[in-house]
């Protein structure tokens, strides 16, 4: 099963929106929790099925801040126990009948309001039989090595949030990849990045999912990162795809110039009857895909890469304007994989 957790900080941007569809394409997620969605619920409807996504619960945002959304894929047995401004918790069925519970949590940083964050999570924890995920914006730290730039973080507040994990009995999940999931997108030494988004986990999730593994998503417009959790991430995937297993013709394909040239060659064969082209350019723009998924996938995960090398890397005075180029060649590369990414798994494994 895989879980995403992203404060988007907004999703009524249609940009963001197609960066929201393109975290599902790539991922093939699960479950999918969103904060600061900063829109009513009525709204999210839409977005759920722009996203194709079965089942939808979404709390309203306070004015222009705030807001959480809750979504499953089709086919998920997913029955939502309650939820608040803070939190949205949820029992999920899995195939083998086996139920995991998931809440997806939004801390807060005002004093009153923190303490009615964690508060929630013990009422939730006084509930629990099940394996138990949380996922979410934490806004807190637990020691100075998730910060860097800025004030120090109070020691009383990262005492507090060891000292709920301790009382809940969470773990916590570094992730297999990056370490900070948020900036404020400062320039020199007004930089600061720190590591608000992650996952705890029961100790009976550890034990029932050996390959559990969790990783940060590298985004191009938020200055947030997404995390993503995966029971079955570290597992060995022997499983292959090729190249007419995903196969699917794409309308926008038809401004492709090599595109048109490798389809006029077989039609101005004179030798081959309509079926037999037909069969011919099937199998040629099978591969042609496939490669040209595969180069753009390699340009996004170098990407991606950069983006994770400027975040967890030295700060220096050009980190931030460096940031921001590689995010925004990012955002080309998503746009440009948003057609192909629908064709289905990646070709790679």
């Amino acid at each position: 099963m895989k879980i995403l957790c992203w404060n988007c900080r907004g999703v009524g941007n249609p940009a963001t929106v197609r960066e929201f569809r393109q975290l599902l394409v790539a991922n093939v997620l699960d479950i999918v929790f969103l904060c600061e969605t900063k829109i009513n619920s009525n709204r999210f409807q839409r977005i759920r099925s722009i996203c194709r996504m079965e089942g939808c619960l979404a709390v309203d945002s306070a004015g222009k801040s705030g807001g959480l959304a809750l979504l499953w894929r089709d086919g998920l047995d997913v029955l939502v126990q309650n939820y608040s401004n803070f939190h949205i918790d949820s029992l999920v069925r899995l195939e083998n009948e086996d139920v995991l519970r998931f809440t997806g949590f939004y801390g807060q940083t005002a004093s009153r309001l923190r303490q009615q964050a964690w508060d929630i999570l013990r009422r939730v924890h006084h509930k629990v039989n099940e394996r138990w995920i949380v996922g979410g914006d934490f806004n807190a730290i637990l020691n100075l090595s998730e910060k860097e730039g800025g004030r120090s973080k109070p020691k009383v507040l990262m005492e507090e949030f060891c000292n709920i994990l301790e009382e809940l009995k969470l773990t916590d999940i570094k992730p297999c990849n990056g370490w900070f999931t948020w900036t404020n997108n400062r320039e020199g030494d007004r930089l600061v990045k720190e590591r608000l988004d992650r996952f705890v986990a029961s100790d009976v999730i550890l034990d029932k999912f050996p390959f559990l593994a969790s990783y940060v998503v590298r985004q191009s417009r938020s200055d947030h990162e997404a995390i993503l959790i995966d029971t079955e991430g570290s597992k060995p995937n022997r499983e292959k795809t090729g190249h007419k297993a995903w196969f699917r013709y794409d309308t926008c394909w038809a401004g492709e110039q090599e595109l048109k040239d490798l389809i006029s060659s077989i039609w101005e064969k004179e030798e081959s009857n309509m079926l037999a082209k037909m069969e011919m350019t099937r199998d040629k723009l099978g591969p042609w895909q496939f490669s040209r998924f595969r180069n753009l996938k390699y340009k996004i995960k170098g990407l991606e890469k950069e983006i994770s090398r400027l975040m967890d890397g030295r700060t220096d005075d050009r980190t931030a304007c460096l940031l921001k180029q590689a995010r925004g060649k990012l955002a080309t590369f998503m746009m440009s994989r948003k057609s192909t990414g629908r064709l289905g798994p990646d070709p790679s494994g």
